[in-house]
């Protein structure tokens, strides 16, 4: 009989170690699937900036679910209705982007949650992850809840205190928009630092997203314990260039 997944990126961060995933834009199944061999603890497929609907979500999620890696999904709002279906969909993980407040975050956690932690209902399809799925939902799923926002910044003190979130995710892009700032601009920079000594003070993992490798090491040695690097889309693009620019063109 099919037994509850363990998800092995929450015991690693309550072990107080880092994980490293990567966010799936491309809506592919395929790549879904291979990239969870790869050795990522975490693949998120992006239900917010990405052209996919539920059936795709569905389709990468269960093609994450043969690897390794923690199946995730980052929903398009703080939304009960779409964060259920993601999690009957099979994620074992859910990104809530634009949360601004405790408020918000209390929101979020409360979808994710069965009774009494929270208000999530159980489907039929969420019985065939195991029998006990509703019984240990709760203490294995991952909540994750985006600062994204000024205005989320300077009560980021109050989001990394709210029971039940496990991570916040700094959303590096929009912040800067938000601020009217370049990524790595002073002021930017000192903000991601605040969320991340918020973080550190409640004990809260603080994650955000990462281009390269050595991006990655700096953030990790800076504290940082939930990296996304890159993406699908991204990393398709970048070797695609750099294979591209190395051939000699007979037009040329």
């Amino acid at each position: 009989m099919r037994q509850v997944r363990r998800n092995r990126t929450k015991e690693k961060l309550a072990a107080g170690k880092t994980v490293v995933g990567t966010w799936l834009n491309l809506a592919s199944p395929v790549a879904a699937e291979h990239l969870a061999h790869v050795g990522f603890d975490f693949l998120v497929v992006d239900a917010e900036h990405s052209p996919i609907g539920l059936n795709s979500v569905f389709q990468c999620l269960q093609g994450i679910a043969g690897g390794e890696a923690t199946p995730m999904a980052r929903v398009a709002w703080n939304d009960p209705m779409v964060i259920k279906q993601v999690f009957e969909a099979g994620a074992w993980g859910v990104v809530v982007p634009m949360v601004n407040s405790a408020d918000e975050a209390v929101q979020a956690v409360r979808a994710m949650r069965f009774p009494p932690d929270g208000a999530r209902s159980m489907g039929a399809l969420a019985s065939a992850y195991g029998p006990d799925y509703g019984a240990r939902a709760n203490a294995e799923i991952l909540a994750v809840v985006m600062v994204e926002h000024i205005d989320a910044i300077g009560r980021a003190a109050d989001i990394v205190t709210v029971p039940g979130v496990d991570v916040v995710f700094i959303g590096t892009g929009d912040l800067a928009l938000s601020m009217g700032v370049p990524i790595g601009h002073p002021e930017h920079e000192a903000a991601v630092q605040a969320v991340l000594r918020a973080g550190q003070a409640a004990g809260t993992p603080v994650g955000l997203p990462c281009r390269s490798a050595e991006d990655v090491n700096t953030r990790a040695a800076q504290g940082f314990r939930f990296i996304d690097l890159s993406s699908d889309f991204r990393m398709l693009m970048a070797a695609a260039t750099e294979a591209l620019g190395k051939i000699v063109k007979s037009d040329e």
